[in-house]
Formats: structure tokens, C-alpha cells, sequence
């Protein structure tokens, strides 16, 4: 009896773990590998437009800064362009504007499963030995247009990220307080992986037609 009456008492302190949903807003960090190559021309960053739907305003403001600031730096350190220009300064004629925008930045992290019946039925080993405790699941997605000075569109790549990812005690997003960074930066290193080799294939074209 005790030993049920002890079982229980497990079952309801996991149960309160609950669920909760997040908005991925970095940081995102630094590349993990440079372009595979360098175009000849400068970039600006637009600011990063945030479309995905319920979110208030606050937050579409604060994260459109906050990811404008990180996604320049990414742009700047992944060698995709000779240089980022940063305002006042202004990009030249041949130089190009990116814009992104992010149509899902949905988080959400729930109970594993198995975590009660494996801490359980392992009197809570399961917990130690970094069984899983919650599934975080991420569905980000974004759009990538790059136009030269004129506005005129030369290049555009839509990406999304949607997985689910088992977090157990040890794992570094246990206690996270800011989840999803690396999820949108792999994002973004799509968007641009994307985009850019399509601003090599415009750039052949004029030359061929001078």
C-alpha cells in the first residue's frame, strides 16, 4: 500500500510538468561553416518583418529588433558578402536588400510520452540516466527576397524548420530560458543557402549581355 500511495505521489508531482508554447527569437548565434563562396557585393539588411500569426505587436516589434541586430551579424560573419551595410551608411548601385520575413515562429514544449511511465516503472531512473521529459516541437518558417537598389526581385527562397526534439535532464535546453535559437538559425542558413546561388546566375546573365 505504501509503496502504491508513494508511486502515486510521483505521478502527480510529474503531472504538473504541463505543456507550454514559446516564440523562437534567438540568439541564433554565429555560422557554423562560411559560404562556400563570396559574391562581389555589398548587402543591407531590411528590417526583419515578422508575420506569423498570433503575436502582439510588442513582440513583433522587440523581435523584429532583436533578430534584425542577430541576422545582420549572421549575414555579416557568414561571408556571403563583402561587406553588410549598416545604416546611415547606404548600399551602392550594384549592391542588393535582403528581406526577410518570418511566417511561423511556433514553439511548443510538451510531456514526453514516456516520461511517466519510465519514471515510473523505474522508480525514477529514468529521470537520471536522461530518459526523456519533454518533446519540444518547433515549426519555423520564413521567406528570403533579395532585390538590387531599384527594388527590383532577383532572388527568393521560402524555407521552413518543423521537428521535434526530446529534451531529458541533462540536455543543455532543459532549464533554456530562450528555446528554438539554433532551430532559426538553421533556418536562416537555408534562406540564404537558398537565395544566393540564384544571385550568381543573374549576375552571369548580365555579363553575357554586355
Amino acid at each position: 500500500m505504501k509503496r502504491l500511495v508513494y508511486l502515486m505521489a510521483i505521478a502527480l508531482g510529474l503531472s504538473l510538468t504541463g505543456c507550454v508554447s514559446f516564440t523562437p527569437l534567438g540568439p541564433i548565434g554565429e555560422p557554423l561553416k562560411p559560404a562556400p563562396s563570396t559574391l562581389d557585393r555589398s548587402a543591407e539588411i531590411s528590417d526583419v518583418v515578422i508575420s506569423a500569426p498570433e503575436l502582439d505587436d510588442k513582440v513583433r516589434v522587440a523581435g523584429s529588433r532583436q533578430l534584425t541586430e542577430q541576422i545582420s551579424a549572421y549575414v555579416d560573419k557568414s561571408d556571403y558578402f563583402k561587406r553588410i551595410v549598416v545604416f546611415p551608411a547606404k548600399a551602392g548601385e550594384d549592391d542588393v536588400v535582403l528581406k526577410f520575413n518570418l511566417t511561423s515562429l511556433a514553439g511548443k514544449r510538451t510531456m514526453h510520452p514516456a516520461y511517466i511511465p519510465g519514471a515510473l516503472v523505474t522508480l525514477t531512473i529514468w529521470i537520471w540516466v536522461d530518459g526523456p521529459i519533454y518533446v519540444d516541437k518547433y515549426d519555423l518558417a520564413g521567406e528570403l527576397i533579395i532585390e538590387d537598389r531599384q527594388g527590383k526581385q532577383l532572388a527568393r527562397s521560402v524555407e521552413q524548420v518543423k521537428l521535434d526534439k526530446n529534451v531529458g535532464l541533462w540536455n543543455a535546453d532543459y532549464l533554456n530560458p530562450r528555446l528554438g535559437g539554433t532551430q532559426l538559425r538553421e533556418l536562416i542558413a537555408q534562406l540564404l543557402a537558398g537565395a544566393t546561388p540564384q544571385l550568381r546566375t543573374v549576375s552571369k546573365e548580365l555579363a553575357a549581355h554586355e
